[in-house]
This record gives structure tokens, C-alpha cells and sequence, in this order.
């Protein structure tokens, strides 16, 4: 076989592996990669090129940002954010098959946490050099998802990320604290006798994707339930069953709205806001799109979510992305005075401020231990006032962004990671699809063969045909 036939082969290999990981990278991976070039850029273009997924924050001030950098450093290089569309897998199957293929098309790539593993024992990303970052600087939950088993600092983090409950305070004065709560008061509220007609209790993402295996994970803890990983198994206990079941259960009793079975952030933020349902579980992005409503501002408020059993606080999924730098990249050092920059506690503020992104500087959460008051003294301009600062957001004001700061400080303090098995991705797809499953046809769930089915796709052993 020719040097160039042999090339095809393991490109066509290199296209497989990521096209198993998601379903989207064929349409995605650009002409000519297809046809084995691997670093498609001119050496002499100055630009830093940085992919991430849509942005669905209101503002979408990480552009404001990039104006900003090219401000200040006319003649430098200029940055190209490029946004993949349809999810992320769309992105994550972008990401990995222009690392795998070689390609120095990105500089800067902008990834979830759970998928960094896969990057880092890939060979894919540079490490930043030692002492460039300080891990004090940072939480110590996002900081340490970049870090590799060598020690070394793969991922620097740019925002943090952690499920929060909406509520409709003019439908319910104060919060449900469980499912059980949540469970009356739709019951209550969908009576004939009601004075308050609603939609459901609750509405939240249950596509078949991603936010349905967060939504599963949280419903295991909301239990007092355990998925965990012992040797090279999965294991579930009782508890952890029943919470899924519950997920299931009380779709189908309208509890939870049932279009939240085609639902992912975004359907079910709209949702929400133009039908009577008590509560939503969402992401703090949610805060200032339900702020800047002139006729909702003042009915929503934002608590934890449901905590387990004997517990004080909620339990929710830790989420967030990391930046990083490709191993093939052609501007690294420029990448990273850009990675600085954005991670900032000056941008930082701006984007909690103006976006609802969530902070990951130390700095933010530790002024008068209060992260609203740190925001306002450190994105205000020179001897402006920190509240006038504030008040310059497009959303919220001081006091939202006070509510929105303390129930962030209390909810990342009892965030979890999601598994670390060896393919994080094939493990998910294969429990948010058995969960769509079980909930679109009302089925039980089997301990037995979920357990089987999440250890034979979660890395260990080749994936075998069962899974998705």
C-alpha cells in the first residue's frame, strides 16, 4: 500500500474513533482535513483561533471581551472565536477529531470538565508551565479538574457551573425542599378547587442528552442513593434505583412537565417562563435571562436543589469548562496571555455580573465573604461607586446579584463531579439513553442492567454492541 493509502487508512481510523463518540464530527471536521492535512493554517496568520460551544448566557459578552483584548494590545494578535452549534456533542466531537487528526487549527479550546480526562490522556493538550497559574487563586473544585495524574496543569478555569432550583414565589411563597414537597403542592395546585391554576411542578432537560445524565445523578443524590465506580465496575445502590425511578415516576404523574422528556436548557428555560410550572431546575445562567423579564423579574426566586435525606444542604452536579491548549497549536504563548486575560477577577466579575457565568476566582468569593460585594468592587471602573458598577448589568441589580451569590456560595460548596471512568462520554451516552428510554415508556428500572450496561461502556473493555 502506498505512503498516502496508509496515511487515508489511519485518518479514516482517527474519523471512526470520533465518530463513535458523537454522531456530528463527520459534518464537522473541515474539507481539507478529510483529505489528510493536518496543519491547515499559514505559519504567518498572527490570529489566536479559540473554539468553544454556543453561548447560551444572555449578552453574549465573552465577544465584549475579545473587543477589549484587542484594545489593549493594538498590533497584537487578534482573536477568532469560533461557536459550534448543536449541543456538546456537536462540540465535543469537533474538538476531538481536529486533536486526533493533527490539526493546529485551534489555539485555545474551551471544554467541559468531564471531558478532560479524555484530552489529557489523549496526549492532546499542552501543560501549562509550572508557577504560570496559582491553584490558590482558583476554587479548588474547578482547579483541580485540569490537573492530569502527572501533576502537571492541563486546564485553567474560566467558569464554574452547578444546578439550581427556580421557584415561582407568587405561586408558592418559599421553596420545596424535596420531591415529596414538590409533589403536594403541584397536586394542590392542579386540584379543581385551586386557586392558582398551574402546569406542572416542575420542568427540566430530558432529552436524550447530556443534561439528562446530570438530571439522573441528581435525582440519585436527592435519594440518599450511590452510583460509584469499584475496580472496573459500576455500581448503584437501593437508594440510587429508586431516585431514578422516582425521575421516571413522576414524569409520567405530571409532576414533572412531560415535554421535559424533549427538553434541553434552553426549551425548558422558555418554558418556564411562558407557562405555570412551580419550579425549574436549570444552570445560574437562567438568573439574569429571568431578570431581565419585566414580568417575571419579581415572581422567581433561586434556591439549592433538593438535598438528601438528613442532609442541610443540596446536591447538585459541579459543571464547568476549562481553557486549554492544544499540543499543536501554533500561538501558544499568546494563547496563554490570553488565557490570563480572561480569567482575570476584573472579567471574571463582569461576566458573573452581566452573563451569569460563575466565578471561579478566589477572589471573588472571599472579600467580606460575600461574592456580589467583591464583583462590585473589582469590575467597577476607577472611582466609581461599586453599586453604580453593579447597576450597569443588563439583568439583575445589586440585590439579585447579593440572592444569586450566597445561593451559589452554599450550592458549590455541596457540588459533585460526575464519574471518572476512562470514557466519560460513551458512559453518558449510554445512561442518558437508558433513562429516555425507561421514562418515554413509563418502564422500571433494573439495577442489574443498568449496572452492566454503564460498566461495559464506561472505558474499560472495548465497547460492545449494547451501547449507544
Amino acid at each position: 500500500m502506498s505512503a498516502g493509502g496508509r496515511r487515508r487508512l489511519r485518518w479514516l481510523a482517527a474519523l471512526a474513533t470520533a465518530g463513535a463518540l458523537a454522531g456530528t464530527v463527520s459534518a464537522l471536521v473541515p474539507y481539507h482535513q478529510r483529505y489528510g492535512h493536518a496543519c491547515e493554517r499559514d505559519p504567518a496568520d498572527n490570529r489566536i483561533v479559540m473554539l468553544s460551544g454556543e453561548d447560551i448566557n444572555p449578552g453574549r459578552h465573552r465577544h465584549e471581551l475579545i473587543k477589549e483584548w484587542e484594545r489593549r494590545n493594538p498590533g497584537g494578535p487578534s482573536v477568532t472565536l469560533i461557536e459550534i452549534s448543536g449541543g456538546s456533542n456537536s462540540e465535543y466531537g469537533e474538538a476531538l477529531a481536529s486533536q486526533q487528526l493533527g490539526s493546529c487549527r485551534y489555539d485555545i479550546l474551551l471544554l467541559d470538565v468531564v471531558w478532560m480526562r479524555t484530552f489529557i490522556d489523549g496526549g492532546y493538550l499542552e501543560p501549562f508551565p509550572d508557577g504560570e497559574f496559582r491553584p490558590d487563586n482558583f476554587l479548588p473544585g474547578p482547579w483541580w479538574t485540569g490537573t492530569g495524574s502527572d501533576g502537571r496543569q492541563y486546564g485553567i478555569p474560566f467558569k464554574s457551573d452547578v444546578g439550581l432550583l427556580f421557584y415561582r414565589r407568587d405561586l408558592m411563597p418559599e421553596p420545596p425542599r424535596n420531591w415529596d414537597e414538590l409533589r403536594d403542592r403541584t397536586i394542590e395546585n392542579l386540584l379543581p378547587s385551586a386557586k392558582t391554576k398551574v402546569t406542572a411542578g416542575m420542568v427540566t432537560q430530558l432529552a436524550d442528552y447530556e443534561g439528562l445524565t446530570v438530571n439522573g445523578m441528581e435525582a440519585i443524590w436527592a435519594a440518599g442513593g450511590t452510583l460509584r465506580v469499584e475496580g472496573r465496575k459500576v455500581v448503584l445502590d437501593d437508594a440510587a434505583v429508586a431516585g431514578l425511578q422516582r425521575l421516571v415516576d413522576e414524569t409520567t404523574r405530571t409532576v414533572i412537565h412531560p415535554a421535559s422528556t424533549e427538553y434541553q436548557e434552553t426549551e425548558s428555560l422558555k418554558a418556564f417562563m411562558q407557562s405555570r410550572v412551580l419550579t425549574m431546575r436549570n444552570w445560574p445562567y437562567a438568573y439574569a435571562v429571568l431578570k431581565a423579564d419585566p414580568v417575571l423579574r419579581d415572581k422567581v426566586g433561586v434556591t439549592e436543589l433538593f438535598a438528601p435525606p438528613g442532609a442541610s444542604g443540596g446536591a447538585a452536579v459541579l459543571g464547568g469548562q476549562n481553557l486549554v491548549i492544544p499540543r499543536n497549536a501554533l500561538h501558544k504563548e499568546e494563547a496563554r496571555e490570553f488565557v490570563r486575560f480572561l480569567t482575570d477577577p476584573r472579567r471574571q466579575c463582569l461576566l458573573f455580573t452581566r452573563s451569569g457565568y460563575v466565578p471561579v476566582r478566589t477572589e471573588v468569593y472571599d472579600r467580606n465573604n460575600t461574592s456580589a460585594t467583591a464583583c462590585t468592587e473589582l469590575w467597577g471602573e476607577p472611582g466609581e461607586r461599586a453599586d453604580d458598577a453593579v447597576e450597569k448589568a443588563d439583568t439583575a441589580d445589586a440585590r439579585d446579584l447579593r440572592e444569586l451569590a450566597g445561593v451559589l456560595d452554599r450550592a458549590l460548596r455541596n457540588a459533585r463531579p460526575r464519574p471518572a471512568v476512562p470514557d466519560y462520554p460513551a458512559f453518558s451516552r449510554a445512561f442518558h439513553r437508558y433513562l429516555h428510554n425507561a421514562i418515554v415508556g413509563s418502564e422500571t428500572v433494573s439495577k442489574p442492567d443498568l449496572e452492566r450496561l454503564l460498566t461495559a461502556c464506561a472505558g474499560w473493555t472495548p465497547p460492545r454492541g449494547q451501547c449507544p
